[in-house]
């Protein structure tokens, strides 16, 4: 809690599957009354899996939620209690079918932190192994693509990676690494590949 913050009191309005939504009355340092609504979920993750080309996977699938076809490094949400590095390794392989010998964090982000107390955690991955995904039934639709970190990252400024935890995660990709454009001619790289 916010320091001098106290609540007042805590509802959760309505529980779901993966999501609970809470009003909660919170009384300010300076003593004004204020309400929150917010949304509590199992944290998620996002990994970078940069191979030794330069190059990073990115998965394009349909995103009901928001109505559209995104591009995004593989991830997702985290099991109850499960460890968000064991959560990374986990979402790597069955989104794009890599195992990486070597996974770093890049950082934690709040997803969106006037709404929802859920936090991201990113990764980036190298040293990597390209195997059999095992994607679910809603993930059917889900195509892999390599592309060069340089393009990723104007992809990111162009409005091609629109989600929020992919445009942080490559963004610190590009800033943390001193990887080079792979051998791939600029727009190659943005055809489905099934490994690097």
């Amino acid at each position: 809690m916010i320091d001098g913050w106290n609540t007042v009191t805590s509802t959760v309005e309505y529980t779901g599957v993966r999501v609970v939504v809470r009003r909660d009355t919170v009384r300010r340092s300076d003593q004004s009354l204020g309400t929150y609504e917010f949304t509590e979920s199992d944290d998620g993750v996002r990994v970078v899996a940069l191979d030794d080309r330069g190059r990073i996977a990115l998965v394009e699938e349909n995103v009901y939620a928001c109505g559209q076809r995104l591009l995004m490094c593989p991830g997702g949400g985290c099991r109850p209690d499960e460890d968000p590095l064991a959560a990374a390794h986990r979402e790597l392989s069955e989104e794009a079918g890599v195992r990486a010998a070597e996974v770093e964090l890049l950082t934690m982000m709040w997803r969106m932190p006037a709404g929802a107390r859920t936090r991201e955690h990113l990764y980036l991955a190298r040293g990597l192994s390209i195997g059999e995904h095992h994607r679910d039934a809603s993930e059917a639709d889900m195509e892999l693509r390599w592309v060069d970190l340089e393009e990723a990252v104007t992809m990111c400024g162009d409005g091609r990676i629109t989600e929020a935890g992919t445009l942080a995660a490559v963004l610190l990709t590009a800033q943390r690494t001193t990887a080079r454009p792979g051998p791939l001619a600029a727009g190659a790289n943005d055809d489905p590949v099934s490994a690097p």
